[in-house]
């Protein structure tokens, strides 16, 4: 169990790196293309991706296309699971690339992470049980993300709400429900199966968003082809299996602490890629991010186990 449990953990650590690293991409795509625009090519290709992955694991591994041969009880709910995890994630990711434009960085990266937070306080609602350890993690991950994501005299703006922030906000709700879903539905299910269908939702929300409100043009999908491949098939289609198959083994609160690591990720990756550099604040923040997982990790219910003491008769 506690093998499974590191495994989990490790490929949501992989999955918070690849996301880390897409800020960049998704940053220079809408230099390119509006935000409704961005995510419907986004998840079309995350979509495309894993439909060619799935058919061909069944194809190659089983010999069948296992969707229609599976008992009808257990399609349904990957069929439930896949819909209402993409109708989730489809209100979260458009309203953080569309409200990301009008509102600072910051302040952005600050509201979007409020997941870490907005878990553990969902999961009380639907009786999940929190541990005192995974309440410290929590409060160490929210202070540094304020380290993270606020420069000095941005803190004071933190209570000037704008609508674009009220977006924010609403897509946070929805990244915690969409982790919470998965929680619930990943279980004894086929993860590869169910992502795929959830980016398959996604990607009808968001193209009937870019229909209805953008029409973009064919050059300027052509110029930011590059980051949409990099969001739809890394961040999307492998990152985000990723996510539903370490979930299978992790805890919803441990989850969204390691991929709360995005917040790092993004710092690193634009120190590296485009040469920034990192303040005192900023590495403060993320040696406290790494604290929190580190500690979220450590099974303290285990050392508080009594030894089993077997009573023999002195007779």
């Amino acid at each position: 169990m506690r093998k499974n449990q590191t495994i989990g953990s490790i490929m949501l650590l992989i999955t918070s790196i690849i996301w880390g690293c897409a800020f960049v991409a998704q940053k220079v795509g809408m230099d390119y293309i509006g935000p409704f625009s961005f995510c419907g090519f986004r998840f079309l290709f995350s979509a495309f991706f894993l439909i060619i992955i799935t058919i061909c694991r069944d194809l190659i591994f089983y010999k069948k296309l296992t969707l229609f041969k599976m008992e009808r009880q257990k399609r349904n709910k990957i069929f439930l699971g896949g819909i209402l995890c993409g109708i989730s994630l489809a209100i979260a990711s458009n309203l953080q690339q569309y409200s990301i434009q009008e509102t600072t960085a910051g302040k952005a990266g600050f509201i979007t992470a409020l997941y870490i937070v907005l878990v553990p306080i969902l999961g009380i609602f639907i009786k999940k049980k929190v541990k005192i350890v995974e309440w410290i993690s929590v409060v160490i991950a929210f202070i540094s993300l304020i380290l993270l994501c606020f420069q000095k005299g941005e803190l004071g703006g933190i209570f000037s709400i704008h609508s674009y922030d009220v977006g924010l906000l609403v897509c946070a709700i929805f990244f915690s429900i969409q982790i919470l879903l998965i929680d619930y539905f990943a279980k004894d299910n086929d993860c590869l199966m169910m992502s795929t269908i959830q980016f398959i939702v996604c990607a009808i929300v968001s193209c009937l968003l870019m229909i209805i409100f953008e029409k973009p043009q064919v050059d300027q999908v052509k110029n930011a082809m590059i980051p949409l491949l990099y969001a739809g098939i890394a961040s999307g289609g492998i990152a985000y299996t990723l996510q539903f198959i370490g979930q299978k083994y992790t805890r919803p609160i441990v989850a969204s602490i390691i991929m709360s690591l995005e917040s790092v990720v993004s710092l690193l990756a634009g120190m590296i890629i485009i040469n920034e550099s990192l303040t005192s604040r900023e590495l403060w923040g993320c040696a406290l991010m790494f604290m929190a997982i580190i500690i979220s990790q450590i099974p303290f219910d285990k050392f508080n186990k009594k030894p089993k003491v077997n009573h023999k008769s002195s007779i």
